[in-house]
């Protein structure tokens, strides 16, 4: 599997991506990473490289009055009874059928000559907000995009979302070709906000900000870590978003905005709680396990449902058909699942009775539910070895996550059965590594805003240290559990943090921000 190839497929093709969970949260992540990092056309100005400190002009700003004025989500009050999803799945179809028609116009008015298409929109992401060339975008935003934009906010302030995810047999099959519009609709949400910024409006900015940020959490409600991680995909725009606008000239300081957020902003326990039970969905003849002794009937079709299975996540094609011989005939299909039985047999009989079940029983077994009730059972146990530990801080968890996935991943060795039950187990520190690199940057905007406050009661002069601050508690780094490393040398400053650990090698997994007070 090529992930850099991933995040440039259409949806046909990248929201097929479920069917390998070992990687689908990297092709995410990698989607992610690339929302700010996408090679931009000739031409056009070059963003800063990308292993270079992110440059911030720091202007003394105090709090807004009221100090809540500015919001990152609607408040109750602001928000209506219904489901979002319906106006975002309107607003995908609306931008699919606006693309369509501004393809069309390119290529009526090259004459019919096939050129690249140019999307302002993606290209526009890209480039630092003084570079945006705002009358055009304007124009382009106030005559074509508007109507969706429409849709957007009113999904926004809906009280719920609803994928209606809940009952799918799918299992990583699932088709989610709307999630591949929603980053571009994030994109139209960016743009937006960048233009209110340079047009001086930082309440109009706000507006599309808070947007931007709550789209990412109705797209994060469901069973799916890949829904997650999207989320986490549009909230990387929308910081880029809050940190141009801090830096606008007049935008009062939003540490209290940012320390009212929903905490964690992404809630990743609905997507952990479905992601534990794919293997449910995926073989649901496991419920019935443990329910009888097995005819030797039962015992055929559980096997080739189990090779339809591993022939169809192992070969990445998709679901294959009940009765289907693309792959393998029926014969050798349960040829195959009957020798891994065969193998296994005289330890799982041996365990199972050990465990609790009456000897008679397990001999009365046929040898491949045997197999499989043992290989369950060890599976169940180290699953909850790994999941015991989503709601144990990061940095206090990691390396005792990764040892529990590396004793499936040797028990899979000796078990076939169970290895490819652990095959549909995600990387769950990968994930949890985007979700916890979203929330150290919220805390490191937080901490800019902090130091705000301190330059806006002190003659617009940097703290010394960030115990000097004492406008408003500065927020600790995720990471490490300790302050930001913060440093002063004259006019400028640095806010800085390490890598995540287990982290790639990437400045977007650091904290690297070098403050420079306005003049």
């Amino acid at each position: 599997m090529k992930i850099a190839a991933w995040t440039n497929q259409p949806a046909s093709v990248s929201t097929s991506v479920r069917s390998c969970a070992k990687f689908v949260v990297w092709a995410i992540l990698a989607w992610s990473m690339s929302v700010s990092a996408a090679p931009l056309p000739q031409n056009t100005p070059a963003a800063r490289p990308a292993d270079a400190p992110v440059e911030i002009t720091l202007r003394p700003a105090g709090a807004p009055v009221p100090a809540l004025k500015y919001r990152l989500m609607p408040e109750r009050r602001q928000q209506i009874h219904g489901n979002a999803a319906i106006f975002y799945h309107r607003a995908c179809l609306m931008l699919i059928s606006e693309r369509g028609s501004r393809m069309a116009d390119s290529l009526r008015a090259s004459g019919g000559k096939s050129i690249p298409f140019d999307d302002p929109i993606a290209k526009w992401t890209n480039v630092p907000v003084r570079d945006l060339p705002r009358d055009k975008a304007h124009e382009l935003l106030g005559d074509r995009y508007d109507v969706i934009l429409n849709e957007v906010e009113q999904g926004a302030i809906r009280d719920g979302c609803d994928w209606e995810f809940a009952g799918r047999n799918d299992g990583i099959w699932v088709p989610l070709p709307e999630m591949d519009e929603l980053r571009n609709l994030a994109r139209l949400v960016s743009i937006k906000a960048r233009v209110a910024i340079l047009d001086g409006k930082p309440d109009e900015a706000m507006h599309w900000i808070e947007t931007g940020l709550t789209m990412s959490r109705h797209v994060a409600q469901g069973p799916y870590l890949i829904l997650a991680l999207i989320g986490v995909s549009i909230d990387s725009l929308m910081l880029d978003c809050l940190l141009d606008l801090v830096q606008a000239p007049g935008t009062p300081s939003l540490y209290w905005a940012l320390a009212d957020r929903p905490r964690p902003f992404i809630d990743p326990s609905p997507a952990y709680e479905g992601e534990r039970y794919t293997l449910e969905r995926e073989l649901p003849e496991l419920k019935i396990l443990d329910d009888h002794v097995w005819s030797d009937d039962e015992a055929r079709r559980f096997a080739d449902a189990l090779q339809r299975k591993v022939d169809s996540f192992m070969g990445s094609q998709g679901p294959m058909a009940a009765g289907s011989e693309e792959t393998l005939g029926s014969f050798e299909r349960r040829f195959r699942i009957a020798t891994m039985a065969a193998r296994l047999y005289p330890q799982a009989s041996r365990a199972l009775i050990e465990q609790g079940w009456p000897d008679a029983k397990v001999r009365a077994m046929p040898v491949l539910q045997v197999a499989c009730l043992y290989s369950y059972s060890e599976y169940g146990k180290l699953r909850d070895e790994m999941y015991k530990w989503l709601n144990v801080p990061y940095r206090d968890s990691f390396d005792e996550l990764t040892k529990a996935m590396e004793r499936l991943v040797n028990g899979s060795s000796e078990n076939p059965i169970l290895g490819f039950f652990g095959e549909l187990t995600p990387s769950l520190n990968t994930a949890r590594m985007s979700l916890v690199r979203l929330e150290r940057q919220f805390d490191a905007l937080q901490a800019i805003e902090a130091i705000r406050l301190y330059a806006h009661s002190h003659q617009g002069t940097l703290p010394p240290n960030l115990e000097a601050i004492t406008e408003a508690p500065v927020p600790i780094d995720l990471a490490t559990g300790k302050p930001f490393e913060y440093k002063v040398s004259g006019e400028t400053a640095t806010l800085s943090g390490p890598n995540l650990p287990g982290a790639l090698d990437h400045p977007r997994f650091r904290i690297d921000y070098r403050l420079k007070l306005a003049r």
